[in-house]
């Protein structure tokens, strides 16, 4: 592992192994999410961790605007121009060092909010609460949240056995063992053995949205093809 390299941040603005596969798994997310948020075309979309704009592409024509956040340029540059012919669509840059400041939205109300596999990446359930607060005050009334891929416990081997049997069912597993052995051999693999994940329990998540006045709960149906992770919906 290169100091280039050295952290999860870091890790995000190369060049990466899931730059190939982040649609697979997010076309398993786009088919199931819409059961609990149904889509209008007057609403405006909040995507934090909004990467190469896979969203965007499923929703452009769907809602009135979108607006994804990263803090990897490099995927911001992507994004807009995979975009570029969409007038809707707009992505802001998180600064690496305060990813945590909604300042690029905070004048603006959101009806939907996807937080799409980012938690896992953050230091501490201290900045977990400095999330839920941030999307507390960019929802509009009435919105909804869902904070996805939440680790909760469990154990790493679980984690990939749950997506090597989604995989499986939706005939995909050949391109998952493919990434698993990439990861394995690169940076990937280092920075999680330095840096882990973020696991917090399913009840120190319902207790700062208590304490934070949110009114949330698990959905109990899986949304990603990591089955052994969850899902969290606020609604406001």
């Amino acid at each position: 592992m290169s100091e280039t390299t050295a952290t999860w941040l870091d890790f995000w603005q190369q060049e990466n192994e899931f730059d190939y596969t982040m649609s697979v798994k997010y076309n398993y997310f786009l088919a199931r999410i819409e059961k609990y948020i149904p889509l209008s075309k007057t609403f405006k979309v909040l995507d934090m961790g909004s990467g190469p704009g896979n969203l965007e592409a499923a929703w452009h024509d769907r809602v009135a605007e979108i607006h994804g956040l990263d803090i990897s340029k490099r995927y911001n540059e992507i994004a807009r121009a995979r975009h570029a012919q969409h007038a809707t669509i707009f992505f802001h840059d998180l600064s690496s060092d305060d990813y945590l400041n909604f300042s690029p939205v905070a004048d603006k109300k959101f009806d939907v909010i996807i937080v799409m596999s980012v938690v896992q990446y953050y230091r501490n359930a201290a900045e977990i609460e400095q999330l839920l607060k941030a999307i507390k005050q960019v929802a509009a009334p009435g919105a909804k949240a869902m904070i996805c891929d939440l680790m909760v416990g469990g154990s790493v081997l679980k984690d990939i056995g749950s997506i090597i049997g989604r995989s499986l069912k939706q005939g995909q597993l050949l391109t998952m063992l493919k990434l698993l052995i990439r990861l394995r051999l690169s940076s990937y693999y280092a920075v999680r053995k330095k840096n882990g994940f973020l696991v917090v329990p399913k009840e120190e998540w319902l207790a700062m949205c208590q304490k934070l006045a949110l009114t949330a709960k698990f959905v109990e149906e899986p949304l990603t093809m990591q089955q052994e992770r969850q899902n969290l919906l606020i609604q406001f």
